[in-house]
């Protein structure tokens, strides 16, 4: 928990001199759950959890789920920013990203956010309009413990809201049907291409995940944590 973090993905601009001990894009929620002090650079893999204004409809639809792949498809890697899993709920995207640093994070969640908030608009008929929340919830992963947990609890986020439970089969919501060590399981792989990219720099072995797995109270605090 101690590097969670809420950031603002449209950040308004501030008085140099009033921003003088943070960095000028971040802003850091004032709760017991979020340190105060400012922390080093972040580098690596990232969780990010993204809610959508509420009042909106449902991600969880067929069609919305062609716009989102499409817009992951073409927004999945810029310079410094790269998107290695996904997971899709009723109202919220839960997003694994690999980035250099603080400053690409934001440059590449904002260009993807916009992708988004396009396609989403267009299926939803509405001209236009704000999509997601202005902040989104960012955690920084440490460890080949802690990214095979997050990998984990992506993938299989369906099983744990109750929105998908097919046994031997990763949620069509979500980027499991590309993530490799499941290529040897009895799955229909779409043809077209992946939508995630390959990290760069995480080991590519880490123990196994039940593709049937739903994850553990271990996660329900940080889960709850977000939601609050």
């Amino acid at each position: 928990m101690k590097h969670t973090r809420q950031l603002e993905l449209f950040p308004k601009r501030r008085a140099r001199q009033r921003l003088q001990h943070l960095p000028a894009r971040e802003v850091i929620r004032k709760s017991s759950r979020v340190p105060h002090e400012t922390r080093p650079d972040v580098t690596g893999p990232i969780h990010v959890v993204w809610r959508i204004k509420r009042g909106l409809p449902d991600l969880r639809t067929p069609r919305g789920l062609r716009r989102l792949e499409g817009a992951f498809r073409k927004g999945k890697e810029r310079d410094g920013f790269a998107l290695l899993h996904y997971s899709i709920q009723h109202d919220h995207l839960h997003l694994m990203v690999e980035v250099k640093n603080r400053r690409k994070l934001s440059k590449g969640l904002q260009a993807l956010g916009i992708r988004l908030a396009k396609s989403l608009n267009s299926l939803w008929r509405r001209k236009k309009g704000h999509v997601f929340a202005e902040r989104y919830f960012a955690l920084a992963l440490e460890g080949w413990r802690q990214i095979w947990r997050t990998v984990r609890y992506i993938l299989n986020n369906g099983r744990k809201h109750g929105s998908w439970n097919i046994r031997s089969q990763p949620d069509p919501f979500s980027s499991g049907r590309w993530y490799l060590p499941w290529t040897q399981l009895d799955i229909r792989r779409p043809m077209r291409s992946p939508p995630v990219m390959a990290s760069r720099t995480i080991a590519t072995f880490i123990p196994w995940i039940d593709v049937d797995e739903v994850p553990g109270p271990r996660w329900q605090e940080f889960a709850t944590s977000l939601s609050s």
